[in-house]
């Protein structure tokens, strides 16, 4: 359970902001049942959501982990279990996504990347679907690292590219 104060990483939304723990007063939701009332870091609104609830939370990984993980992130391997059937593929990638795992996360954008880079030269492009899987994967990724690294997500990209070329 998390406390009040907390930085946690909630589904698709990403970091939010732990403003309470308990049984909430609010219209349509259970008054005998304890919620966590979240503030998005990165855009407006409350959500209440059930503490024993489905949704995937976690606390936003720490400035160590990152330390960590970014070194890693080169030597990872692609994805290799991508269905070939476009549905499935489709399913596959909301289910990365809805694990909100670093390291996977990081796995789908090399995948996507590298697929996008094989098909540039035959004029053709990943579908719609990989794209926007990607773009989602990189907007959870960028607002995760830029809480950690006290920055703007939208400085995140640039940052990890001088990262990844030595700098």
């Amino acid at each position: 359970m998390f406390s009040v104060g907390d930085h946690i990483i909630y589904g698709i939304e990403g970091v939010c902001r732990v403003e309470a723990i308990g049984r909430m007063n609010v219209d349509g939701l259970d008054k005998n049942r304890e919620y966590y009332r979240l503030r998005p870091v990165y855009s407006g609104g409350t959500i209440y959501t059930p503490v024993d609830g489905r949704t995937v939370m976690r606390p936003v990984i720490s400035r160590q982990e990152l330390e960590t993980l970014l070194p890693e992130a080169r030597q990872m391997e692609p994805l290799t279990d991508v269905p070939s059937d476009f549905r499935a593929a489709g399913e596959y990638y909301r289910s990365i996504l809805a694990q909100h795992d670093c390291r996977m996360l990081l796995r789908l954008c090399k995948t996507l990347y590298q697929r996008q880079a094989a098909l540039s030269g035959t004029r053709r492009s990943i579908s719609s679907t990989e794209l926007r899987s990607w773009r989602m994967a990189e907007q959870m990724l960028y607002g995760e690292f830029g809480f950690v690294l006290g920055m703007p997500p939208a400085e995140v990209k640039p940052y990890l590219q001088k990262q990844f070329a030595g700098e």
